[in-house]
């Protein structure tokens, strides 16, 4: 069994507030442990954030969705901007933290367990796919008062 919240959203800092409200809300709900929900949160909004900055779609829409299963979290982001070359971006390299960006997909990439994106420079947009486990903790027989 899963939970499942999809959004539509204009690219706007308001629909980012939204958004995040929208899945913090599902993560509770879903009991998703609050340090993987707190990860969860900021990698989905760098996600949204890189959309909002870097698709050149100013008026576009960024579709989310999110699904929450027994012991991981999937979050899609998708926007229909220009798109870029992934393999441009070295994740694992420590962003200058003095730089007004760069940051988003390092981020992303060490928040989360498993980070997919899939993107053409041809326009047809960015698709951030991330991925994160938890464990939910359960009270060991005997211990509980």
């Amino acid at each position: 069994m899963s939970d499942v919240l999809r959004l539509r959203l204009p690219l706007t800092r308001v629909a980012a507030k939204r958004m995040r409200r929208s899945i913090a809300g599902l993560l509770s709900a879903s009991g998703v442990p609050p340090k993987a929900a707190r990860e969860v949160l900021l990698a989905a909004d760098e996600a949204f954030i890189n959309a909002f900055m870097h698709s050149g779609d100013v008026a576009g829409l960024v579709d989310v969705r999110v699904e929450v299963r027994t012991d991981r979290v999937l979050v899609e982001i998708r926007d229909r901007g220009c798109g870029f070359d992934p393999s441009s971006v070295d994740v694992e390299a420590v962003p200058d933290p003095m730089a007004t960006h760069g940051r988003g997909l390092f981020l992303i990439h060490h928040l989360m367990d498993d980070v997919e994106v899939r993107s053409h420079e041809r326009g047809a947009g960015t698709l951030v796919r991330m991925v994160k486990g938890f464990s939910r903790h359960r009270p060991v027989a005997g211990l509980a008062k």
